[in-house]
């Protein structure tokens, strides 16, 4: 946060979601770090119908997780149309376009994160990214996983191909 600060100048930042007992800690580096007045906590669960409000309010989302295996994060937030700067853990790498949909940094590093952040904003790649996720929506509508799957058992209701299942991994 103060690299962010420093680079930027004023901004809010939203922590929304659980922080599964570690909050104490998360609290305690936030005073430290003296950023109590730019950070506003959500703390806890948000329900399906609660997160549009969250996503609307803010311009970048960042998922800085140090492991992951997939996040459904990334993808709400491309539904709204909102760029993610994440670290290169789980299946992230797999959903964020690197430069054109958000950004990927080494996990368990800062200075990446605080980096990434900072030229999202310097170099105003809103716009871009918003056109490239609109763009790319269909990669995660209903309509794609629908058709992802008559592919996989073909539409006679058959069984799937190795090289069917091969290429809807690829993407």
């Amino acid at each position: 946060m103060p690299a962010i600060l420093e680079g930027l100048g004023r901004v809010t930042f939203m922590v929304v979601g659980s922080f599964d007992g570690d909050k104490d800690e998360y609290l305690s580096l936030i005073r430290e770090c003296d950023v109590e007045d730019c950070i506003e906590i959500v703390d806890g669960y948000v329900p399906d119908d609660g997160v549009e409000k969250y996503f609307a309010a803010c311009d970048l989302v960042a998922l800085p997780y140090e492991s992951a295996t997939q996040s459904a994060v990334a993808q709400i937030a491309f539904g709204f149309e909102r760029p993610v700067v994440a670290t290169d853990v789980g299946g992230l790498p797999d959903v964020v376009e690197d430069g054109a949909t958000g950004y990927l940094v080494e996990p368990r590093n800062p200075a990446a994160l605080a980096d990434a952040i900072i030229r999202f904003f310097k170099e105003e790649n809103a716009e871009a990214f918003e056109r490239n996720l609109h763009r790319s929506a269909w990669q995660f509508s209903w309509d794609r996983m629908v058709e992802s799957i008559e592919e996989l058992v073909g539409k006679d209701g058959g069984e799937a191909t190795a090289d069917t299942a091969f290429s809807l991994n690829k993407g």
